[in-house]
């Protein structure tokens, strides 16, 4: 090498060095204190991409897992109304048994129906009630339509009332007359069924036909409201209803929104003793149909003379229906169990596979302190050993001052 003054090659060379060695010094620093091995794209082109990827797959399986979860929950809920709906059936069985028995009287067997119908009521509003997340899971929404001569909201019930809102979420498709009974009862009736209602006077009141799942609520003047009035307005009055239907729910349990197995539906049971299924529609008729031999609130009003055969009849229909939907409950609760335990198994199956695909990324984007504090060390060593010999390059060109003596 030439002894020249203008360019020192060796302190160029080690300019260089020590510029590589502060480089990978700071990229060390830079991992091991963000605990990632990449911080920029520039640190591994291909494994940005493929750890972005595994990012998105990863985010997509977790949320699976949640959806599974919620899917368990919403079963959940609806089976614990389910069971006890069925508990509530048993107890209408041996009702039913027991108001077979030819050495009660009327009025006995009137208290007897007098439960019945209170169970009935209870079935109805769990249907309408078990929600999960504001969805019923147990009943169905109706809709209504209006149509010419239809009782609607803000109708004009003679001078001093309208019906200020009305509720059939649990009412069945259909239509419904209003008729007048006299100056202060008044009867819904949709064909299959009929409920009287008792008026009062007062300027403002509900009237539940609940039996048939309809709900008044009136609003009156409080200067001159009388029931008759009410009565009088409510007069041949039609209420056309929409049928509801049960929401069949999809979950997405997979990370692919097109694979098969990666969703599932679920359907649950309308246990509404007047918009479910048969079986619960049959016990709600048999209980609080209030016309025919075969209804059991037919017979229980008093000034009905209702006969042994006539009772047995009734309560033997009824002990039929019960049975039946009993089974039909079964079923459903068995078919609810059976997603429970296939949804369990997928909430297990996808947080392994989490976990799993966390760690492979874990290999292409985290930091291995062990192999990376070993290149910090080298990395301190070798920017000292650089910058020792920059300062002896840049000496070297002190001898030629001694040519110069």
């Amino acid at each position: 090498m030439p002894a020249v003054i203008n360019t020192n090659l060796a302190s160029l060379f080690a300019q260089n060095s020590l510029n590589v060695a502060q480089g990978n010094l700071a990229n060390s620093v830079q991992r091991l204190s963000s605990g990632l091995r990449i911080n920029s794209a520039a640190d591994d082109a291909a494994g940005v991409s493929i750890a972005q990827s595994m990012a998105g797959h990863i985010k997509a399986l977790d949320q699976a897992a949640l959806n599974s979860q919620q899917a368990i929950n919403l079963v959940q809920t609806a089976d614990t109304s389910m069971s006890t709906v069925q508990d509530m059936l048993l107890r209408m069985q041996q009702l039913a048994v027991e108001g077979a028995n030819g050495s009660l009287s009327n009025t006995q067997r009137a208290a007897i129906v007098t439960e019945l119908g209170q169970l009935n009521t209870q079935i109805n509003s769990f249907a309408q009630g078990t929600t999960y997340n504001d969805i019923k899971v147990l009943g169905t929404t109706s809709t209504r339509t209006n149509v010419a001569n239809t009782l609607g909201t803000g109708t004009l019930l003679g001078t001093f009332g309208t019906v200020s809102s009305f509720d059939v979420s649990n009412a069945a498709g259909g239509s419904y007359t209003l008729t007048s009974l006299s100056t202060s009862t008044v009867k819904l009736d949709n064909a299959t069924r009929s409920q009287t209602l008792t008026v009062a006077g007062t300027a403002s009141q509900t009237l539940n036909f609940d039996a048939l799942g309809v709900s008044l609520t009136i609003a009156g003047t409080a200067s001159g409201f009388t029931a008759e009035n009410l009565v009088t307005g409510l007069q041949a009055k039609t209420l056309t209803i929409g049928a509801g239907t049960v929401a069949t729910l999809g979950f997405q349990i997979g990370a692919s929104p097109t694979a098969s197995g990666d969703s599932i539906s679920i359907s649950t049971m309308n246990v509404s003793t007047i918009t479910g299924a048969t079986s619960l529609v049959n016990i709600g008729d048999t209980i609080t149909k209030t016309n025919g031999a075969t209804g059991l609130a037919y017979l229980a009003v008093s000034s009905n003379n209702a006969t042994d055969t006539q009772w047995n009849t009734a309560f033997k229909s009824l002990q039929g229906y019960v049975t039946t939907a009993i089974n039909d409950i079964s079923s459903s609760r068995a078919t609810l169990g059976a997603t429970m335990n296939q949804l369990g198994f997928v909430n297990t199956t996808l947080q392994s596979q989490s976990a799993n695909e966390q760690a492979a990324r874990s290999t292409i984007v985290d930091t291995n302190f062990s192999a990376e504090t070993a290149k910090l060390t080298k990395g301190q060593i070798m920017q000292q050993a650089a910058t020792a010999m920059l300062a002896q390059a840049n000496q070297m060109p002190n001898v030629i001052l001694s040519l110069l003596k």
